[in-house]
């Protein structure tokens, strides 16, 4: 009777050392991820409430701007803003912007707590979050454009920022990386972003368990060649644990570079000086001269501008109109018959975009993309729209042709 009560008593001792060795190794495995908001108790709470209480998003106690959800049910954070009265504009890095009718905004900033699940930190302003994350500033050659200090990531840091911008006379052109010849180390490729079509040269060289980004968006902007150049540090996620792995991984997943960079462009001004050779200012020029080579000289410079985009690309004004209107000096209009280049629609196509297209006898091609955008464009030759969605169907499937 005494041996069988020992033996049970080992039997016990035995089951709660395995549990405290469970637990132990549990605690030395996940610590990381249980404690790194410090107190673990408002997490564990919050995840017991999305189990059992069947909502998709809880509030953590002892806190009035933060939140917990299913790492796959990351919407519902819009559902929450709306009913604040905000709208969603857009994401930079782990950061969401909102803003409401009345002019109040806010940034809800994102965080994973393991795998499954998200932290949502919820910071509302006044005077909007551009107050507190974008800085303006002007350098050495007159050219103004606004920055975020800082990109509200984790795994990805900056190396050279702010950007360094140039504003330059040009043509548009990309010489994209042959697929055949593309590497890791260095890529050159043609981008749409928001309908505008960028060159992005990328090098890539490693350092000390991380990826360091040479990056050079180009575009055309007001008649000018334009390109904003930095360097993004990028840790490798390879060396973190399986959690922060993850974690980091979806983080550089999420990670939208192309918006954040056109938001950069977009608002670049630069000084008058740097468009005082465009082509208006020429025509403007020779215009009041009498002498019959100047006369000559306008005759031939305004033999360029046939259309809008041409005079736009001179730097003639733009009327606020709908379609938009430009007109030059010598009192000619021309209307914007087009909202992009052949070069953007053919993008656009390739890239699986579009749902219908439309072309007319004068080789306007109209796409309908799946955004619910439009892109408008002139193509080289008849029929060439045709041509190329054919040649995508493999890949993007069927898209409808109307044709005049």
């Amino acid at each position: 009777m005494i041996f069988e009560y020992s033996s049970k008593n080992k039997k016990v001792l035995l089951i709660i050392s395995l549990i405290i060795l469970l637990l132990g190794a549990f605690m030395l495995f996940c610590s990381p991820v249980i404690f790194q908001e410090g107190n673990p108790w408002p997490q564990i709470k919050g995840i017991i409430q999305l189990k059992f209480s069947g909502a998709g998003i809880v509030q953590l106690s002892g806190s009035d701007n933060k939140f917990m959800t299913e790492s796959k049910n990351g919407m519902m954070i819009h559902n929450l803003m709306k009913t604040k009265g905000y709208e969603f504009t857009e994401q930079m890095g782990s950061g969401y912007f909102f803003k409401s009718p009345t002019g109040q905004s806010a940034v809800v900033a994102h965080k994973y707590y393991s795998r499954y699940y998200s932290l949502w930190t919820i910071t509302e302003n006044s005077n909007g979050p551009d107050d507190n994350l974008w800085v303006t500033t002007t350098d050495d050659d007159g050219i103004t454009y606004q920055y975020p200090k800082e990109l509200l990531v984790k795994y990805i840091s900056v190396a050279e920022w702010p950007p360094n911008i140039k504003v330059e006379s040009g043509n548009f052109s990309c010489s994209e990386t042959p697929q055949e010849k593309s590497s890791m180390l260095e890529i050159t490729s043609q981008r749409l972003v928001d309908n505008r079509i960028y060159c992005v040269n990328v090098k890539n060289e490693g350092a000390a368990g991380s990826v360091y980004s040479s990056y050079t968006y180009t575009t055309l902007l007001r008649g000018k060649l334009v390109s904003a150049s930095f360097v993004l540090r990028y840790s490798n996620c390879a060396n973190y644990d399986e959690e922060q792995s993850h974690t980091c991984a979806s983080e550089r997943e999420a990670f939208d570079l192309d918006a954040t960079v056109d938001r950069i462009v977009q608002a670049i001004k630069w000084d008058s000086t740097l468009d005082e050779n465009n082509l208006a200012n020429q025509i403007a020029k020779c215009l009041v001269m009498s002498d019959a080579a100047s006369k000559e000289k306008c005759g031939e410079l305004l033999k360029q501008i046939t259309d809008f985009d041409s005079c736009a690309m001179a730097g003639f004004t733009i009327l606020k109109s709908n379609p938009a209107q430009c007109r030059t000096i010598d009192g000619k209009t021309f209307i914007q018959e087009t909202n992009s280049t052949w070069e953007q629609a053919l993008l656009a196509v390739n890239n699986c975009e579009v749902k219908k297209a439309s072309q007319t006898h004068s080789r306007l091609v109209t796409l309908s993309l799946k955004n619910d955008n439009r892109l408008i464009a002139r193509e080289p030759q008849i029929d060439d729209i045709i041509t190329i969605v054919r040649a995508v169907e493999s890949k993007c499937g069927k898209i409808s042709i109307g044709t005049e």
